[in-house]
């Protein structure tokens, strides 16, 4: 018997887990997989950002053109100011529309400004106005006018006015001319004038730097 037990040997039992280096390569994958996703959402979390700034910058420029529409529709007639009631210059486009009736039922005017300043985009109003002494002040004086920044993020602005039959000009000079001829030949708006190579339209452009992005209006001119 004592035989026997001396010829059986009896083995360890294995030991169970991870090595060192195994543990090594586990983190480091670990640490790749938590850098990736990290990016990954840093990358959406900007998107998202980018995407709620884009709509904001697209909703304010979209009053911003309602606005120009309205304006536009409202000018004076050329005969009301004794000249154009449009005025641009580059980075710049200058309307006289009406306002309403004020006291003693006059009819009262306004003088609004759409500004390109460096990169600041506005629109500037002046107050009622209530005869032309008070009109050409106002033309005088339009950096007084309060005004509202609608973007700091616009680049360029182009301006141009339909003029038929040439189509669309961004010369003042023209524009002038051809309110100075209207004014000379029948001195007053009526349905027989309508025909009338007068600006019929506004187109407005306007880029933006981020996003570099391109807006176009156009816009109907007058009544």
């Amino acid at each position: 018997m004592k035989s026997v037990a001396r010829g059986i040997r009896v083995r360890p039992r294995a030991a169970f887990g991870f090595t060192l280096i195994e543990m090594l390569v586990a983190i480091a994958l670990l640490a790749v997989v938590a850098m990736l996703s990290w990016r990954g959402l840093d990358a959406t979390i900007r998107s998202r950002n980018d995407i709620v700034e884009n709509l904001s910058q697209t909703r304010e420029l979209g009053k911003y053109f309602a606005q120009l529409q309205y304006d536009a529709l409202n000018v004076v007639a050329p005969e009301e100011v004794f000249g154009a009631p449009l005025r641009m210059r580059p980075n710049e486009l200058v309307l006289v529309r009406h306002l309403g009736t004020g006291s003693g039922g006059l009819t009262q005017l306004q003088v609004v400004r759409y500004q390109l300043k460096g990169h600041e985009l506005l629109r500037s109003a002046s107050p009622p106005l209530s005869s032309l002494s008070q009109l050409n002040d106002a033309l005088q004086n339009m950096d007084t006018f309060a005004g509202v920044v609608v973007s700091d993020q616009a680049r360029a602005m182009g301006i141009s006015v339909w003029l038929a039959p040439g189509g669309w000009t961004d010369r003042q000079a023209i524009i002038s001319d051809e309110y100075a001829r209207f004014l000379s030949t029948h001195g007053v708006s009526t349905v027989a004038t309508r025909a009338m190579p007068l600006p019929r339209g506004i187109r407005l452009t306007v880029t933006t730097v981020a996003p570099v992005a391109e807006y176009v209006r156009t816009v109907p001119l007058g009544r």
